[in-house]
């Protein structure tokens, strides 16, 4: 896949999932599609964040570092769920009457992931950076719950069931993640003691 498809996923969905589904994609292009659209974002929200802090800093006590750490934690951790989350969503599918298709899920995890990620890029920005990244998100959500069955083979009957557990494990690890980066940054640098100016 190449960064070109980001586009195409939003604007034209169904015809660009038809497309991965029939091509042969192997893992390797999936899994840097992935991260670089990752790392994009992250990248993004880092200089945003960075911008923001330091304004914020001029004004007020605030820990800069500490915000900026927590998004490089997370951007390494939004890495690695590239490689664990499609394996948990396989793996889940049998108990659904599924198949555990690894490459599959993988498929779906980008295809879904792509407007999440496209909206967090501006996700700092005030009061439309919100906003766009919460409609990136609801649309990930719309497209993981449309092409679900399809990738994955999961019966009608049971595609409820199963888009609930995954969603699920989709927010647990965004929470985890969140805990962690956090955590890591508070032990770098706590609120209370570093901030741009000190």
């Amino acid at each position: 896949m190449q960064i070109s498809n980001a586009k195409e996923i939003v604007l034209h969905q169904n015809a660009e999932w038809a497309r991965m589904m029939t091509e042969e994609s192997d893992r390797s292009s999936l899994l840097r599609y992935g991260l670089t659209l990752m790392l994009i974002a992250y990248a993004l929200m880092f200089l945003l964040t960075a911008l923001v802090s330091m304004a914020i800093s001029t004004i007020m006590p605030f820990s800069a570092l500490h915000v900026m750490m927590a998004v490089v934690v997370q951007c390494a951790l939004g890495i690695a769920s590239l490689y664990f989350v499609p394996q948990i969503l396989a793996a889940i599918a049998p108990s659904f009457g599924g198949k555990n298709d690894s490459l599959s899920a993988l498929k779906l995890f980008v295809f879904a992931g792509t407007p999440a990620w496209l909206g967090m890029s501006i996700a700092i920005v005030p009061v439309l950076g919100w906003l766009v990244a919460l409609a990136g998100s609801i649309f990930a959500l719309y497209l993981f719950w449309q092409h679900v069955a399809e990738a994955m083979s999961i019966p009608a009957d049971k595609k409820i069931g199963y888009v609930i557990v995954g969603i699920l494990t989709l927010v647990v690890v965004q929470i985890v993640i969140g805990m962690i980066g956090n955590g890591i940054a508070n032990a770098v640098a706590p609120y209370p003691v570093y901030h741009f100016g000190l």
